[in-house]
């Protein structure tokens, strides 16, 4: 890790300890430092390092008693946020990256089917274009933390007519 990821670190343990300073607050101050996910971008919740530096400042917070952002957004954290950082206009990631990290805003997976589970490769909800929109035509047999949720984020098939469907069927 390098020298001014530690400083980092110590200056956010420092400025707001853990045990006296509520989750929230210590969350976004992480977030803002560039300490959410170090091997994000800058504008992002990063400081463009690698998933090493991640590792070991995590480490270092935990040890220090520091909220996990993980925990109370499991699935906003490891695969919503990874997917608007890949495929989201600036203005998303602006929008949902810093309340998806500091848990002000949970999402939810919107993969199980009937037939299917969580069988991702054989969903059959599929995106069909309205317009300037995308509807989503599919049945879930149930939701992961659903009841909890702002937001869900699911990776329908493509249409029928979708030129790469049956690449997608076949890979």
């Amino acid at each position: 890790m390098s020298a001014n990821v530690e400083e980092l670190v110590d200056e956010l343990l420092a400025d707001l300890p853990p045990a006296t300073t509520p989750a929230k607050e210590f969350l976004g101050a992480q977030f803002d430092r560039g300490l959410a996910w170090l091997h994000y971008p800058k504008d992002c919740g990063g400081l463009g390092l690698t998933p090493k530096d991640q590792q070991l400042a995590q480490s270092r917070l935990a040890a220090a008693g520091a909220p996990i952002s993980g925990v109370k957004n499991p699935i906003g954290y490891g695969m919503c946020a990874p997917t608007i950082v890949s495929h989201g206009t600036d203005q998303h990631k602006k929008r949902y990256l810093r309340p998806l990290f500091t848990a002000e805003e949970i999402w939810c997976q919107l993969f199980s089917e009937p037939g299917s589970g969580s069988d991702v490769a054989s969903l059959s909800t599929r995106a069909v274009r309205d317009g300037d929109e995308w509807g989503l035509n599919g049945q879930k047999v149930w939701t992961t933390l659903a009841h909890l949720s702002k937001f869900g984020c699911s990776w329908p098939g493509p249409t029928p007519t979708s030129p790469n469907t049956r690449a997608s069927r076949h890979s």
